[in-house]
């Protein structure tokens, strides 16, 4: 419980610690001068002691030297009586100690002192006793020497120790300043920059101290919260507003990109009840067509989960007067459940219902009703453009038709035509041979002609019944007559939303099929470009250059069957063709018009 709390407390931690080793630091120093205290006077005694005894035993071997044998031993006996005695407080003091130096010296000379009194005993020569002697005073010499350096080393320490725990308190107090700083100076200032940053009310500096001008402003800070708190909770309120909002907005984002993409089939309605489902958490979603709005029947139902209940007649006369429908119903595992029916117009003056599934308590927000009459909305808008394409398909097959039959009537009917009327001649009897021939020779160029429209309009039409538009079937032509020869052909198609009929598509392409094949067979070309665009007038322009040998009065290229053909389908369009010489060499067709739907 202590540790957690420290760990929660790092500054107070931190401060304590610092307290403790300063604490630990004074204690340290008052040990070491405790024991000063107590070891100099007794180090002092000692020291006096020995050097008392070695004063002692110094003059009285100089007073040896001078006097006779016989003082000389009465000398040596009073010399017996003032030995170091163990029992001494001073030497058992010295004994204590755990330096090794003093307690060896005390030990010798004990032993010298001993030895000393041994001679003595057996009264052996003065020589003798004058030698221990002399020991025994340079024992007491290095008793003291021991002692002197044993003091000098305590004190040594005892200062290292006290000059070290004096640094220590002086970096800890360092310390201590510069973290006071930090926390009471520099974190003080920014704890209450970011406050103001965020309070945006003045800084005014009062209060007894630092903190309780940040209580004061945490006050205000605290007040702020509290709105914004309260501010949160009423946008909590309207979350799952917003994340539903969200969800259908990603949900007819994707059923708007669905349908402009592909055609609603009953796959791609089935995704989108999946989806629908998935997005409002349903429990099952369906769409109910009727051919006849008058009776609703389940011929086509599309469900994501199972199939509903059919409705019945009151409820489908209700859901027609008022478009919406609520009412709970039971699903196939007979739990009652909540039923919302929403009516659109389908196709073929039919009707449509989107039919959703839902827990019994539940009740839908207005944004997830709205989102639902949206869907229904698209729904009938995508069957009503559906409609409206393929009754434009239709249409556009009827042109289609319509222009594969002036194309029959302008090309191949009137060749036709002129074969009859050579036939016509043959049949006569009153040509000469010279004329038949030519006649036979005309029917012969005739049908070849015809039979190279009916080529020609066949592999037109084969390349424009495919959808993709006037610029495939134009590529599509320039890939096969590149395949016939070796000149380079190129496109430039610059008709961007430019809408034609498809009787104009139709002259368009003969007239470049017409003006390719020319150029293939006449003009030795190696390079043709086409260009296609449109005039700020809103006028279509086709141009077909060439880098051949061009018009000259002698060359067959552009005959005058073949610029009869442009020519006529130019004024069927509206439009003028020009065929001319290009200033650096070949031809160049200039086919200009004005669509209908511009005009």
């Amino acid at each position: 419980m202590l540790v957690n709390g420290f760990s929660q407390r790092t500054l107070y931690a931190k401060l304590l610690m610092l307290l403790g080793c300063l604490l630990l630091t004074v204690l340290l120093m008052q040990a070491s001068n405790f024991f000063l205290l107590d070891y100099i006077p007794s180090s002092q005694a000692a020291i006096d002691k020995v050097n008392t005894q070695k004063v002692y035993w110094h003059r009285q071997l100089s007073f040896i030297n001078a006097v006779t044998p016989k003082e000389a031993n009465t000398t040596f006996t009073d010399m017996q009586q003032n030995y170091l005695r163990l029992d001494d407080e001073n030497v058992q003091w010295m004994l204590k100690q755990e330096n090794p130096d003093i307690r060896q010296a005390v030990h010798r000379l004990e032993q010298l002192q001993s030895s000393f009194n041994q001679v003595a005993g057996y009264n052996m020569r003065l020589t003798a006793q004058l030698r221990l002697a002399e020991r025994i005073a340079e024992s007491y010499d290095a008793l003291n020497l021991a002692l002197q350096k044993d003091s000098e080393i305590k004190r040594s320490v005892i200062g290292l120790l006290q000059s070290v725990s004096l640094i220590f308190v002086l970096s800890c107090a360092l310390v201590i300043a510069i973290s006071a700083r930090k926390l009471l100076v520099d974190r003080f200032d920014n704890m209450l920059r970011f406050i103001n940053q965020r309070v945006h009310s003045p800084d005014s500096r009062s209060g007894d101290d630092e903190f309780a001008l940040i209580e004061s402003r945490i006050a205000e800070v605290t007040a702020h919260a509290q709105g914004a708190d309260a501010e949160i909770s009423w946008a909590n309120r309207t979350s799952e507003q917003v994340k539903t909002l969200i969800r259908a907005q990603d949900f007819l984002l994707h059923f708007i990109e669905s349908a402009s993409e592909d055609v609603m089939s009953e796959r791609t309605l089935l995704k989108m009840l999946y989806s629908l489902e998935r997005v409002f958490n349903f429990s099952n979603a369906a769409l109910i067509y009727t051919d006849d709005a008058a009776v609703i029947t389940s011929e086509r139902i599309i469900f994501s989960h199972h199939q509903p209940t059919p409705l019945s007649d009151a409820r489908f006369d209700q859901l027609m007067a008022t478009g919406m429908l609520n009412f709970t119903d039971h699903n196939p595992d007979n739990q009652a459940v909540a039923c919302l029916a929403v009516s659109f117009p389908s196709a073929s003056n039919g009707i449509g219902v989107l039919l959703v599934e839902m827990e019994r308590a539940r009740l839908l927000e207005d944004s997830e009703i709205k989102v639902l009459e949206i869907t229904a909305n698209l729904l009938a808008m995508v069957a009503k453009y559906q409609s409206h394409d393929e009754e434009g398909r239709r249409l556009a097959v009827l042109e289609e038709r319509s222009a594969i039959a002036r194309e029959l009537h302008d090309s191949l009917a009137q060749s036709l035509s002129f074969m009859k009327i050579q036939v016509a001649r043959l049949q006569s009897t009153q040509l000469d041979e010279t004329k038949q021939a030519d006649a036979i020779k005309e029917l012969r160029e005739g049908l070849d002609n015809a039979y190279r429209e009916l080529r020609e309009l066949l592999t037109t039409f084969r390349v424009h019944m495919d959808l993709r538009g006037l610029g495939y079937a134009i590529q599509a032509a320039i890939d096969e007559f590149s395949q016939r020869s070796d000149i380079c052909i190129s496109l430039d198609n610059r008709l961007i939303n430019c809408r034609l009929t498809v009787n104009e598509e139709f002259h368009i392409l003969h007239v470049v099929r017409e003006a390719l094949s020319n150029i293939v067979r006449h003009s030795g070309a190696t390079a043709v470009s086409v260009l296609m665009r449109m005039l700020r007038s809103g006028a279509v322009e086709l141009i077909i250059d060439d880098n051949g040998m061009g018009l000259t009065p002698a060359s067959p290229t552009y005959d005058h069957h073949g610029q009869a053909i442009m020519k006529e389908r130019a004024y069927n369009l509206g439009g003028d063709i020009e065929v001319m010489n290009r200033r650096y060499g070949g031809t160049r067709v200039r086919l200009i018009f004005t669509p209908k739907l511009a005009q």
